[in-house]
């Protein structure tokens, strides 16, 4: 079962940033835990993300690690994606577009892991 709605996130909203930030980095941890416990096991290092939309300066960071485990998590599941990195967070319409893109990025791997 999904850990959380993806795309369901108001630009500026703190909030409700917090909550997409739990979600998020739970959902991540889920597919980790899918590789661990397949045999042989698929090692993904597991990022903090339990802050990410709400990290203030340190956001820009962690867009580019989580753009490396996005990358790692299509190596592993032999799927393809757009450079999750590029995108300024703090303008609204890049805010959305990246969501939109992040959202279906997440779904298909949710499909591929059967986290459904």
């Amino acid at each position: 079962m999904p850990n959380f709605q993806p795309d369901q996130v108001a630009f500026q909203d703190m909030p409700g940033y917090g909550a997409w930030d739990i979600g998020h980095y739970r959902e991540h941890h889920q597919f980790i835990q899918v590789f661990a416990a397949q045999s042989p096991a698929v090692l993904i290092p597991d990022f903090d993300f339990l802050q990410f939309l709400t990290a203030g300066q340190a956001r820009a960071s962690i867009l580019q690690t989580h753009a490396q485990a996005h990358v790692a998590l299509r190596a592993a599941l032999g799927i393809t994606g757009n450079d999750l990195s590029v995108v300024n967070l703090d303008a609204q319409d890049d805010f959305y577009n990246w969501l939109g893109i992040h959202a279906t990025e997440h779904a298909q791997m949710r499909q591929v892991l059967g986290v459904l």
